[in-house]
Order: C-alpha cells, then structure tokens, then sequence
C-alpha cells in the first residue's frame, strides 16, 4: 500500500483469476463488434490502437497452452453511478489477444486447448483511490520503455481539465463556432485523430497560447500541465476572437492561390510550422487593430509566395536550432519571414542569434524545452492530420 502525500490511502489488490474469467470480465475494445459497456474491465482510453501482430499472439498462446507465466493486467478503479469500473493501465494488447485467442481469431483451438487456456491463470492489480494526476504519473512509469505522447497524456485527462476538454471540442464538437473555418482552412478535424493525438496537441497549443500568453504556445505537456490542472473557466469568447484573426490568414492565402495538396492543407494545422508563428504575431499585437491588420497582410503574402514556389520563400521559416518551441523561436521565425518580405534576402544564423523575444518573464522555462518536442510539420505529422 503506498500513501499519498493527501494522507489518501492508495489500494493496490492482486487478484487471481483465469484467462477465461478475465475474458469474461472484459468490456471489448471501443468500436469492436463484441463491445460491451456494462462489462468491468475497460481499456482506458489513452491505450492505443491494437498493435500485436501475428507471432507475438501466437507466442501469448502458445504460453498459455504451455503454463508459462504471463504478465499480469495492471488497472485502475473507479466508481461511476455506483458501479465499479477498472480501467486497464497496462496489458491492453495482451486483454485483447487473450480475447482473440478465445474468440478463434489466432487460430481455431482444440477443445483441449481451449481447456488449457481457458484456466491459465493471470493476476490482476487493481489500484483505487488515484488521482487523475497520480494516473497519469503511473502510466508513464509503467510504461517508460514505451513512448507515450504528449497528446496521449492530453486525452488522459480528458475527464478533469476544462483545458483538455475545450481543445478537444474544437477538433470534434459539430457545433462548435470555428468548425467551419477549420474545415475550410484545414480539414475536417472531428474524429480525425491518430492514436498518437497529435491533433491534439496542437489544439492544445493553440487555446492555451490564445489564453495565457505566447509562452504557451507549444505542445509540451510538461510546460502545459499548470493549465491543464487547473480548473479555471474556459473564455471561449477569447479563443474565438484569437483564432478567427488567426485562421483567417488562411482564408484569405487560399482565395489567392490553394495549397497544392490536400496532404499539405492538413499539414498547416500544425503550431510548429505556420499556425505558431501566425498566432504568436497575433498575440503580440493584439491591442493593436492596425497591427492585426498588418500582421495578416504579412502572412497572406508570405503564404502565397510559398504556394507560388518563390525563390526562398519556404527557406525564410526555417529557423536553425533545436526545434522545440519557445518564445524565442517565434519571434525569429517572425522577424525572418518580415525580412524576407521586406528585403527580399534570408537572415543568417548570427543576425537570429540577437533576435530575442521582447517579454524575458518566461526565458528560463523556454530554454529549458528538451529536443523531443519537435513540432515543425513532418511526413508523420501529415498522417496524424
């Protein structure tokens, strides 16, 4: 038993049962055609999608025939409408296999085998009494030698931050009023996303830098979780206004000359390429009416010299460096794309050296981004679009 810091008790159980009996508990996988909400065991849905493939089932049920030891299912508890609900943490390929295994679906058993398999013990670890925050610090810890995303960690909370909850009604909800400047701008954002969350993740970056402040333009979940915490109310109006000015860079570049691709139009919802450096502008000027209007002049123009295959044009966003963002990345972004309209010539390494970001209040957290936030668009992030 380990005790919080709340003086909270945390309750680990060991349960053993069989395979068959776990099977028997387990609610099925979301969207699967055996799906049974009212069953105890859930797969949480930070899991991602199945990935076992056809030896490593084969090797789960071969273990089983063969009574060797398979590793236990790790869940948490919680209660909802008075009823239990565990919530796998850890195994979720492993539940799922066993359940494939007894439906037939790695191959046909014998009923000896079913036998065998059907009694194979397995224990299960219930955990009760976490937080969501506790949660999200097992999961990692769990799974430490599997990379977990920042927009996995998002979606773990999903039930307790407004924060999470907002980003995750302007990818999905139909009603929502940016829906159809997403879509015209972008794509269609609702149910879109890749079990990675990446989409996620940048509507994240974009409310949370929309409401606090350009310092919290990125997808870092580390440098995001004081606000995904927190249980502040939502100033929708705010985010609205913010990336109307925003998305309408885009609006407007489109009418001019179209991305070439559907691929690259999807590409551009992505706050380390163009959308963080347009937003970051935004916010800068953001008292300031004719500065909007200059700053969507600006970025208009810069997108049509790009889409129209310029000579330098895409050179002028790229900044050298690592490629986490911060404060400083976007103003240098800024400045080399204002000079490239302006002067017609790229800056060098040395002249963005000088080039900081005016309010230093957040430098040593921006700073200290590590290298794996790498948020500038890429094939991967075209196919999570």
């Amino acid at each position: 038993m380990l005790r919080a810091s709340t003086g909270r008790n945390i309750r680990t159980e060991n349960i053993n049962i069989t395979l068959g009996q776990l099977n028997d508990d387990f609610a099925g996988r979301i969207g699967s055609a055996d799906y049974d909400p009212t069953k105890l065991i859930h797969i949480h849905r930070r899991n991602r999608a199945y990935v076992w493939n056809g030896d490593m089932q084969d090797s789960l049920l071969d273990s089983a025939i063969r009574g060797y030891y398979i590793p236990p299912i790790i869940c948490t508890s919680s209660i909802r409408d008075g009823v239990e609900r565990r919530e796998v943490m850890e195994g979720g390929n492993r539940i799922t296999t066993i359940r494939r295994i007894l439906n037939d679906e790695v191959r046909e058993l014998t009923p000896a085998e079913r036998r065998l398999v059907d009694t194979h013990p397995i224990t299960v670890v219930v955990m009760q009494n976490l937080t969501p925050k506790e949660t999200r610090v097992m999961f990692r810890r769990l799974n430490k030698c599997v990379k977990v995303t920042d927009g996995q960690l998002y979606a773990m909370s999903e039930e307790d931050s407004p924060l999470v909850r907002e980003a995750i009604s302007l990818l999905d909800d139909s009603d929502y009023p940016l829906r159809e400047l997403i879509t015209e701008c972008f794509f269609d954002t609702r149910q879109k996303d890749k079990p990675s969350r990446r989409n996620l993740e940048n509507a994240v970056a974009m409310i949370s830098g929309a409401l606090y402040g350009p310092q919290y333009i990125t997808s870092s979940f580390s440098r995001q979780e004081e606000h995904v915490e927190a249980q502040d109310p939502i100033d929708r109006e705010r985010i609205v206004t913010i990336l109307t000015q925003v998305f309408g860079v885009f609006r407007e570049a489109d009418s001019r000359v179209k991305p070439p691709s559907k691929c690259i139009k999807k590409s551009q919802f992505n706050i380390g390429r163009y959308l963080g450096a347009i937003l970051y502008d935004v916010l800068m000027n953001q008292d300031d009416p004719e500065a909007i209007d200059r700053v969507h002049r600006k970025w208009v123009q810069y997108l049509f010299k790009v889409r129209s295959n310029v000579l330098y044009a895409s050179e002028a966003i790229v900044v050298p460096g690592a490629q986490n963002i911060n404060t400083d990345r976007l103003k240098r972004v800024s400045v080399k794309v204002q000079t490239y309209l302006t002067s017609n010539r790229i800056m060098t390494k040395d002249e963005l050296s000088l080039v900081h970001h005016v309010d230093h209040a957040h430098r040593e957290d921006d700073s200290s981004d590590s290298d794996d936030e790498y948020e500038t668009s890429s094939e991967n992030d075209e196919e999570d679009a």
